[in-house]
Order: C-alpha cells, then sequence, then structure tokens
C-alpha cells in the first residue's frame, strides 16, 4: 500500500501536465491588456453614468429602470433615495479630477476648445496689431 505522501504528491503533479497543455499557458497567467477609460459627459455636463465619476459617500448604485418600455441604466443615490444629480452634488468627484465647480466636465470643454494652427495664430496676432496701430496714427 502506498502512503499517503506519495500519492498526493504523484497526483498534484499529473494533474498539472493532464490540465494545461505546454503549448499554451493558463489563462490567469495570460497577458492583461489595460484598458483605457475615456470620459463619457452628457453634452458639458458629468454623467453620474461615466466610469471616472466617483461618488465620495459612497451612495451612487446603478439601477435598471423601465422607461417607455426599454430598460435603461439610471444613477441612483442611496441617501437620497432618488436619482443621482451627477456633478451638482457636493459629494461627487472624478478620477482624473476634470469635475469643474459648475458640475461641467473640463475634458467635453477641452474638445470643444478651437485649436488654431500657428499660421492662424500669426494672422490674428498681426490683425490685433494692425488695429492698434491705425488707432494711434489718426
Amino acid at each position: 500500500m502506498r502512503s499517503t505522501k506519495e500519492h498526493s504528491k504523484r497526483d498534484s503533479t499529473s494533474r498539472d501536465r493532464s490540465f494545461y497543455p505546454r503549448d499554451k499557458p493558463p489563462r490567469f497567467t495570460s497577458r492583461v491588456e489595460e484598458i483605457k477609460v475615456q470620459p463619457q459627459p452628457l453634452m458639458d455636463k458629468c454623467n453620474p453614468l461615466c466610469p471616472l465619476f466617483l461618488c465620495g459617500r459612497d451612495a451612487l448604485f446603478i439601477a435598471n429602470k423601465p422607461i417607455k418600455g426599454r430598460i435603461l441604466r439610471v444613477p441612483q443615490c442611496r441617501l437620497t433615495g432618488s436619482d443621482c444629480i451627477g456633478g451638482e452634488c457636493q459629494y461627487a468627484t472624478c478620477r482624473i479630477n476634470s469635475l469643474l465647480p459648475d458640475g461641467k466636465c473640463a475634458k467635453a470643454l477641452e474638445r470643444k476648445a478651437v485649436r488654431l494652427t500657428d499660421e492662424e495664430l500669426f494672422r490674428k496676432i498681426k490683425e490685433f496689431e494692425e488695429y492698434d496701430i491705425s488707432d494711434f496714427t489718426r
């Protein structure tokens, strides 16, 4: 009769060999890809459904509600028992600090900003300089 140590040792090694083929590593040791999370504002306002939105009191939860025959995700507040007001709440924060004091998302405003090329910028500066010079020559 075999001892229990030999039996358990043999079973564990044979199990490992048969379970994981040599050409493929196990799933849990595979490369983990980093997911880049982007802000998801509603127009300019901060969205409580955004993955970067945080509640300072940990009172935010997402409920599935039927609205006009469709199931929609609705942010709810455990403190008030009603819908979350988003960036207007005193406990609202953002993981990347893009929540402005008026409840707007700085990343949304960044996208809307008009970016001028160097040539356009120099042309506008020249227009302002010509305007200023013409006032003094009169």
